[in-house]
């Protein structure tokens, strides 16, 4: 018989933590990155997020140098 999942079932499975290991210096670096309060769950995910960012800003200047000839200056308009 199949199991049944439930809303609550996948919210736990959200929720749940894990342990990786770092060196010391890792950790030491990643609470400085950390505001008052922040978890290294918080920190790690701002990290992921400013990495995404960066990845974003990267593919648009490339996009925007391959097409440069396609783009109108501000004068030009």
């Amino acid at each position: 018989m199949k199991d049944i999942i439930t809303i609550a079932d996948i919210a736990q499975k959200m929720d749940e933590t894990t342990t990786i290991k770092i060196k010391t210096r890792t950790r030491d670096e990643l609470r400085a990155l950390g505001s008052m309060g922040d978890d290294y769950n918080i920190v790690i995910e701002k990290l992921i997020l400013e990495h995404n960012r960066n990845k974003f800003v990267e593919y648009s200047r490339k996009i925007v140098e391959e097409h440069e000839d396609e783009f109108l200056s501000m004068d030009e308009l």
